[in-house]
């Protein structure tokens, strides 16, 4: 018969998934809030525009999703670093406007890949 098959390793490192959830105040002077707003520190770069530091970064770049609680207003993941995000927020006419919004970040602490 055939050759005897020989068992090998199962390897699965641990992703070590970190996931944050803020709101973001963008109108006035722009706060972060949240269970997880110690973790970051936001600056309001202008209209409609916002960076939030990750206060550890991430061992790879994470991904984002906002979304606007300010009506008629649209959000947009801009640069984004293993350290930072850019939020972009715009009216429906596509000029930067401030506002309100939540934001979550999924990112793993790991630089292994599966």
């Amino acid at each position: 018969m055939g050759t005897a098959m020989q068992a090998k390793a199962v390897v699965c490192p641990q992703q070590q998934v970190s996931i944050l959830s803020v709101l973001v105040t963008g109108t006035g002077t722009a706060s972060v809030s949240g269970t997880c707003s110690f973790n970051v520190s936001l600056v309001d770069n202008g209209d409609g525009d916002y960076t939030l530091t990750f206060l550890q970064p991430f061992a790879r770049v994470p991904q984002g999703v906002a979304t606007a609680v300010t009506d008629n207003i649209y959000c947009k993941i801009g640069t984004t670093t293993v350290s930072t995000m850019q939020i972009l927020t715009e009216n429906l006419s596509g000029v930067a406007t401030d506002a309100i919004f939540h934001l979550i970040v999924v990112g793993s602490n790991s630089i292994d890949q599966i």
